[in-house]
């Protein structure tokens, strides 16, 4: 990493222009000296610092080397200020040079989190939250946004969907809630819901922010369910710099799938063949050939490692009540899967204005383009995952023939049967491109004294398209393409209003909010076979009658809210909050579309009753509330038909239609109850901190789909039926371990506990087949549900090793050596529940340590 302190020749010009200004515009007085000065903080200069003449609106402001020049009368009071520290008013008495050192604002520099629509003091907290700055990883080479997360925030889990760059990052707060909607916490930036973490540059954020209980979330109401992630990015402030930094990684899988040896492979196959009454398919001589050139490990032939380049842009700055924040950032990764990789290219520009002393106004503006090239997690669509394939292919054929061109297939016609995996992922191009533009405002007016008005104004436009371009199965080979485009537009209108007084010992904060938000979806897209051109996706023309395919969609959803919430603080010990938000959404029909989701939590900090001063806080909090997820299609509870063709004689097929899901009227949201107790404790004046949460939630009314009897038509139809309960255990542990001769070692340590169970289905159904499939291509569902279990059952059969010759039970049809299952009474696999994938334990242990900067 390499920072740069730039001289800015135009933030002198600045400071003169502004300071013409401010003169011009100031009444006639007397002026009768001009004083000068330097204006530092403990030895250092400081830049854009406000100098005004007070009772007058004559000011300037300070240059690049903290000096300033203005002209005031003898007995005048100078007003000193800049942001972060404590205003200051120094007589002038006289005196044509005067110099300031400005103090810290102390109070203004505690530990703030933000809570949604707000901030509050981390000391002042009622509910579980999470907090993870960027001074914990920002001088660590991080390329995903979420990698800042993974082993921070206790309660927190962060795992990646697969090894390919670019793929989807798993997030989950507290585990899972709901069966089949989205489990994914909701995501927060700078005010707007709805952001997308992937798409930002880790070096752009200031904090995360993580909601974990209700009484915290239910401020979002309807989309609070799966937590809430709050997300602040950057602001500039005191000397204008330029940071550069670039690093480069290095990826590989550390070792392949242990496999069959190729000779062993072949004479096993032989053995297989005449133990079923067939003849040896390969040769002493082939078999000794193999021996000599070790067959094809085609593990080897679709790995690779995987370089990536990460290179960094910002320049931050606070120019009097004029601050920015310019950064830029290019990812480029290649996968450790040849014919993989991801790309992405973002910019972000954050302005801020302090108008006066009542208007604050602050801009942001941020766009990305990414681009992932050949998601091998996509060639599912071509028989299964290639991973899969290259593990099951027949390691006697080489990857080319003699005339060098792809062995299609196995030569002799074993093992998979599917497409030579190499061929595959080398004459693919399948390219997701996704484009966004981010925007919004946040102005904010302080009425009166106490009473602000803030106004959050956001929107997000979405370009995306899928163009894929591949060489189709089968014999003919000919190659096939398809393209599906979305295009989405979202916008969000927040109105906050917020009261707070202080009367004694008593402090009271009220917030009230009015929010409106939109989410417009339009999709097309065409798919065609058997392409004469096989010269890429721009150039490929069709053949006669060769397959085509249209399609278009369109959703529109809104969901309009209020919200209030009241904070009570009795002497900074007592500490009680509650909150009602009611939200309306589209996606439900009117007679249920309103949802109410009401939060309450109280602390009480004991820290004053310990005697000495080894604890700093001692606190008690205890929260419950309500949220929900409202997760279904815009459109779901109406009944949708497909188009087929149907024999109706019993020879000639006509064209008809049949029910492809079934209305639901009633459907309503999933609502999550959740209950939190934790404890807060502080010592050696702050340097240790730890928190300790149990908490238990249930979420009812799960959205699942329920079958239909063959006498109503069949099918399903989705309804509000099932329950599912979390309950755990959040720690989390940040000590300053060392802080000493210019050496420092933070040390932060997480663990979470939960258990999870299904406590409810429907009617009396104890199991449900899961909704993923396994990666074979053979469309089987690789998990199951299943009543007094968790989430995340593994479906499949319990493998027991092979039958031996000395087996007495060998069932009839089998011989020594077939491979040997676990059976029932009569004789019959067993096929169901084999393990779990859901965790119930993870922990994180992060340390940083420097010496004087490094």
């Amino acid at each position: 990493m390499m920072k740069i302190q730039l001289k800015k020749w135009w933030q002198q010009l600045m400071t003169v222009t502004l300071g013409m200004a401010l003169w011009l515009g100031a009444p006639a007085q007397a002026l009768s000296q001009t004083v000068t000065g330097t204006v530092t903080d403990e030895g250092e200069a400081l830049p854009g610092v406000s100098i005004l003449v007070k009772g007058t609106t004559q000011g300037t402001i300070t240059d690049i080397d903290g000096k300033y020049s203005i002209q005031a009368p003898g007995d005048a009071t100078l007003i000193v200020s800049f942001v972060g520290y404590v205003t200051q008013e120094v007589a002038v008495n006289g005196r044509s040079n005067l110099d300031v050192v400005l103090e810290a604002d102390i109070a203004q520099l505690e530990e703030v989190v933000v809570i949604g629509y707000g901030t509050a003091k981390k000391s002042d907290l009622t509910g579980s939250l999470a907090q993870v700055t960027a001074e914990s990883f920002e001088a660590q080479p991080i390329a995903r946004v979420e990698d800042a997360l993974q082993g921070r925030a206790s309660g927190v889990i962060v795992s990646r969907t697969s090894g390919q760059p670019g793929a989807g990052v798993k997030i989950r707060v507290r585990g899972v809630n709901s069966i089949t909607g989205n489990n994914a916490p909701l995501v927060v930036i700078d005010g707007i819901i709805g952001g997308d973490l992937a798409t930002l540059n880790p070096n752009d954020i200031e904090s995360f922010d993580v909601l974990k209980d209700a009484s915290a979330t239910a401020i979002y109401g309807s989309r609070g369910s799966n937590g809430v992630i709050m997300v602040t990015t950057k602001r500039g402030s005191g000397k204008g710099k330029i940071n550069v930094e670039y690093f480069g990684t290095s990826s590989s899988v550390p070792d392949n799938l242990d496999q069959l040896g190729v000779v062993d492979f072949a004479i096993i196959e032989n053995q297989r063949r005449v133990r079923t009454g067939g003849s040896p398919i390969f040769t002493d001589q082939e078999i000794d050939q193999l021996r000599t050139t070790g067959g094809t490990d085609y593990q080897d032939e679709i790995f690779q490692r995987g370089f990536s380049h990460n290179l960094r842009l910002s320049a931050s700055g606070q120019e009097g009540k004029f601050n920015y924040f310019i950064s830029g950032d290019y990812v480029d990764q290649e996968g450790i899967v040849i014919n993989t990789g991801f790309k992405r290219l973002s910019v972000r520009s954050n302005l801020g204005v302090q108008v006066n002393e009542k208007i604050r106004v602050n801009a942001n503006i941020f766009g990305t383009r990414s681009e992932n090239h050949n998601d091998f997690n996509r060639q599912n669509l071509f028989q299964g995952s290639p991973i899969f394939k290259a593990v099951t292919w027949d390691p006697t054929t080489p990857v080319f023939n003699e005339d060098g061109g792809y062995n299609f297939r196995s030569i002799k016609g074993i093992a998979s049967l599917n497409d030579n995996p190499v061929f595959v992922l080398s004459e693919s191009d399948f390219n997701d491109i996704i484009d966004r533009v981010n925007g919004n405002l946040d102005f904010s007016y302080d009425i009166i004294e106490g009473l602000n008005y803030r106004l959050l104004a956001g929107v997000s436009l979405i370009n995306s398209s899928a163009e894929n371009y591949a060489v189709e199965t089968g014999d003919l080979r000919l190659p096939n393409a398809s393209f599906g485009g979305n295009k989405s537009t979202l916008y969000q209108l927040s109105n906050i209003l917020t009261w707070q007084r202080e009367f004694g010992i008593h402090n009271v904060k009220v917030t009230g909010l009015y929010e409106y938000s939109f989410n417009e979806n339009r999709f097309n897209g065409y798919s065609a076979n058997g392409l004469t051109l096989p010269n890429g996706f721009y150039q490929a023309e069709l053949a006669p009658n060769s397959g085509q395919v249209a399609r278009n969609g369109y959703t529109k959803t809104e969901v309009s809210s209020v919200m209030f919430r009241g904070e009570y603080n009795l002497a900074s010990n007592l500490f009680v909050t509650g909150t009602v938000r009611i939200d309306n959404s589209s996606v439900f029909r009117p007679e249920n579309r309103t949802g109410v989701f009401p939060s309450v939590a109280a602390g009480y900090s004991f820290a004053d009753l310990v005697p000495g001063d080894m604890v700093s806080e001692l606190k008690l909090r205890a929260g419950w509330g309500q949220v929900g997820n409202q997760n279904v299609g815009a459109f779901s509870t109406f009944g949708t038909l497909t188009f087929n063709s149907y024999a109706f004689d019993g020879a000639s097929a006509v064209a008809g239609t049949e029910v492809a899901s079934r209305e639901n009227a009633d459907l309503q949201w999933e609502t999550t109850t959740q209950t939190n107790i934790g404890v807060d404790l502080g010592l050696f004046q702050g340097r240790a901190n730890l928190s300790v949460d149990w908490y238990t939630m249930t979420t009812s009314d799960l959205l699942l789909d329920v079958p239909l009897a063959d006498v109503d038509g069949g099918g399903s139809v989705l309804q509000n039926v099932g329950e599912v309960q979390n309950t755990g255990i959040d720690l989390s542990l940040d000590f300053d371990v060392l802080d000493i001769g210019g050496i420092s070692w933070n040390t932060i340590l997480t663990y979470s506990y939960v258990q999870n169970e299904v406590t409810k289905l429907f009617s009396d159904v104890e199991e449900i087949e899961g909704t993923f499939n396994a990666p074979g291509g053979q469309s089987r569902r690789a998990n199951i549900i299943q009543l007094g279990e968790p989430l995340g059952q593994f479906q499949g059969s319990t493998f027991l090793g092979t039958w031996k010759s000395t087996d007495t039970d060998i069932p009839d049809g089998l011989q020594p050596g077939d491979p040997r299952y676990l059976m029932d009474d009569d004789g019959n696999i067993v096929f169901g529940a084999i393990g779990n994938g859901t965790p119930t334990t993870f922990w994180g242990w992060n340390n940083t340590v420097t010496y004087k900067g490094f």
